[in-house]
């Protein structure tokens, strides 16, 4: 499950925090900033919210949220310091706001924009969950899920989805129901998954059918029944599922169970990008990447595979970033820093490895930042001790002055590498050389 925020559960939880009188001119100003920022034009809402930031008029709750919509604006755009110290501000004019207490535990989750801090984080969302947001209800039962630490407890995870659903939240619904599924379920449930699934459908999820779909589809209830998982992803895509929309345009891109339509796979993917879902601007990217079923056409491939980091894939982040770095500017390598932060949030180690390497090794100073290079270098290498990891974790080591740890690393990492890899050696040697010579590695 995704554990970042909905612009649009965010904004309702805040517009219905308590305000007191302000001037007409800085509360509408602030509410084009909201319609702004619903649109994706967060540049533009910053301007609009700077008067009521500034207003003396302003209440202290309005102030507030004032502060969290601005800090909402730059967390969209990965800005997230800035994001971190616009939620700060926000609750020292509202201690109490459990949405911005959301907020900055998710930034102590990812380790954006802040140290990565865990517990603080799970404190955070308690505090919020305590003051019955059903959003905070909702994160507090993902980490009960995931024993993100917390013991993992499948049934206080329940406990607090039930709260979260119970408060009219469709996405607490729709993770009750996959409790009741492998892998967290030891003895699985379908049924139960499948009642969930159908009270989620009746409050509004559109893609509850499509889950119950992929279940008929892996035979969760006995053998695998394609018909009725079809049934399914077709009756979700009508009512509006990108989910479903999606997985029939693969079904219609492969041929598998209908006939073979790269015409009619792109009107499905299409269906689903306009609903918003990341699958839909995949599959349009690869399909004007690769030229199937239309002209050939990188920039939309690029646009696409854009809209779908933003909407937080990983493999859409990863190729952004290479492509960033590729172009060797400054502008490049901010791009890059930006979509790796995004990637590595999501604990993948090769994320977090090429974020360490560029935090370490940019040829621009103002992007080099040897202590967060360590701390993500050091995670990558716990999961995976390998040469490309180890080497990446020697270069934090010179970019912090610690030679002695570099070369002892590099040498690990030598003695790691294939024999064949020549090319990788290669590179290790000429890494070595500079860090026994007390230099850091520039890229």
């Amino acid at each position: 499950m995704s554990v970042r925020f909905t612009l649009v559960s965010i904004l309702i939880a805040v517009l219905a925090r308590p305000v007191g009188a302000v001037t007409l001119d800085s509360r509408a100003s602030v509410e084009r900033a909201v319609a702004l920022i619903e649109n994706g034009d967060h540049a533009l809402a910053r301007v609009y919210l700077e008067p009521a930031l500034i207003d003396p008029r302003l209440s202290a709750g309005e102030r507030s949220r004032a502060y969290y919509i601005r800090g909402y604006s730059f967390y969209a755009d990965g800005q997230f310091n800035s994001a971190a110290k616009d939620y700060h501000h926000a609750l020292e004019f509202d201690p109490g706001n459990p949405v911005v207490l959301s907020a900055v535990a998710q930034l102590h989750l990812e380790g954006l924009g802040v140290d990565r801090n865990p517990a603080l984080a799970v404190n955070l969302f308690q505090q919020a969950a305590d003051a019955g947001l059903p959003e905070g209800q909702l994160r507090m039962g993902y980490l009960y899920t995931q024993g993100i630490w917390v013991e993992q407890d499948l049934d206080e995870a329940r406990r607090w989805f039930a709260l979260a659903a119970a408060g009219g939240s469709t996405q607490a619904m729709l993770q009750m129901a996959q409790t009741w599924r492998r892998p967290w379920a030891e003895r699985p449930e379908p049924q139960a998954a499948l009642e969930w699934l159908e009270r989620a459908h009746g409050a509004g999820a559109a893609d509850a059918l499509a889950i119950a779909g992929f279940m008929f589809e892996n035979g969760e209830f006995g053998t695998p029944d394609p018909a009725q998982a079809r049934a399914r992803f077709e009756a979700a895509a009508a009512a509006g599922s990108g989910l479903a929309s999606a997985k029939l345009a693969h079904l219609y891109l492969a041929g598998d169970g209908v006939p073979q339509d790269d015409a009619r796979a792109r009107a499905l993917f299409q269906a689903a990008a306009e609903r918003g879902h990341p699958a839909g601007f995949m599959g349009l990217a690869y399909l004007y990447e690769s030229g199937t079923g239309v002209p050939e056409d990188p920039d939309q491939a690029h646009a696409w595979y854009r809209r779908a980091a933003e909407a937080g894939i990983l493999d859409a982040q990863l190729r952004l970033a290479y492509t960033a770095l590729g172009r060797g500017d400054l502008d490049g390598h901010r791009e890059a820093a930006r979509w790796l932060a995004l990637a590595a949030a999501r604990n993948d180690p090769q994320a977090m490895n090429d974020y360490a390497w560029l935090l370490a090794t940019s040829p621009h100073d103002e992007l080099r930042d040897g202590t967060r290079a360590l701390s993500l270098a050091r995670r990558a290498v716990a999961r995976d001790r390998n040469p490309s990891f180890l080497d990446t974790l020697a270069a934090a080591y010179a970019e912090l002055g610690l030679y002695n740890k570099a070369v002892a690393t590099q040498e690990e990492a030598l003695t790691a590498a294939p024999a064949d890899a020549t090319r990788l050696i290669a590179e290790l040697r000429a890494h070595l050389e500079a860090f026994r010579a007390g230099r850091p590695w520039r890229e």
